[in-house]
């Protein structure tokens, strides 16, 4: 094991990370949950996703009230269905 020693006060070069835009989140979480949904027709619905800021990938949330870790952002099922309704012009 080796180590690499950071002298106090000496600024560290950190490239900024590209988050998704949220409109690639809502299309992510979107099909996430339609996918379940076409395949698991006779099954209760999710009641939405959460959605990982960092790797914009969706995980199904069943349970009422949802624990998410820090670098998650949920979407509600109520929005994701918003999505498929043409909007108005």
């Amino acid at each position: 094991m080796s180590y690499v020693h950071h002298p106090l006060g000496q600024d560290l070069k950190v490239d900024p990370v590209q988050l998704p835009s949220p409109e690639l989140m809502l299309a992510s979480a979107r099909e996430v949950y339609q996918a379940y949904c076409q395949i698991h027709r006779d099954i209760a619905p999710p009641i939405g996703v959460a959605m990982d800021r960092h790797k914009g990938r969706g995980q199904l949330i069943f349970a009422e009230q949802p624990i998410l870790l820090p670098h998650e952002y949920f979407i509600p099922a109520v929005e994701i269905q918003g999505l498929e309704q043409p909007q108005p012009a």
